[in-house]
């Protein structure tokens, strides 16, 4: 279902699929919704499912139902994992949207938490984005939201109630526009943005505030 409204939306240049990443050592293990610039040639296609290189890719997300701690930090993990080994691939290492979809809210604890752990000190495994239930969302920030700050390197959870899917979505598809001009429109977002629904952040380096 998810892979069909992102379809709907992506740029005409991207496919929506599921499957695995392969490079001239490894190959990724499989991820739940795999997003390419079909201009680049895949290795193997079969239906939904294809075999793609990292210079390919533009989006990873994982998708789940709920999570536990553990099952969390399984995610995390495996993320991590398939976007270091694909942005250490690519030249533009930021290109690669990589995004955790969760339909439960997490109930349980500290999210930022995790993903920094998970991050481990290193800018490829980054996750950017995480929706869980419809109103927890989690965006890492390059650059400060309000100021523009290009040294920023946060981490920022809000509470979006009945938007964090939606944010997910469409952070996604701009993301994925050729240049910065969609990001800019504010057809895409509420009015009144999120950052007034900031409720915690945390830094790359593990500073939470």
């Amino acid at each position: 279902m998810l892979r069909t409204i992102i379809q709907r939306s992506a740029p005409l240049n991207m496919s929506v699929g599921r499957g695995f990443i392969v490079n001239k050592n490894q190959s990724s293990t499989q991820i739940d919704i795999l997003i390419y610039d079909n201009s680049y040639p895949v290795l193997y296609k079969d239906g939904d499912l294809v075999f793609i290189s990292p210079s390919a890719c533009r989006a990873i997300i994982e998708v789940k139902t709920s999570v536990t701690r553990t099952t969390f930090l399984k995610a995390v993990n495996k993320l991590g994992d398939i976007a270091e080994m694909t942005r250490d691939a690519t030249i533009n290492s930021r290109k690669v949207f990589t995004g955790l979809f969760i339909y439960d809210e997490i109930c349980w604890g500290n999210i930022l938490m995790k993903v920094f752990e998970g991050a481990g000190g290193n800018h490829l495994r980054i996750i950017d984005h995480i929706s869980a239930g419809p109103s927890q969302f989690v965006k890492f920030w390059s650059c400060d939201p309000n100021t523009g700050l290009r040294t920023y390197q946060q981490w920022h959870e809000y509470n979006l109630p009945e938007m964090a899917q939606g944010y997910f979505v469409h952070n996604l598809i701009t993301h994925l526009a050729p240049n910065d001009e969609v990001r800019r429109e504010s057809v895409w977002f509420p009015e009144n943005g999120k950052e007034v629904r900031l409720i915690g952040s945390i830094e790359f380096d593990g500073h939470c505030q």
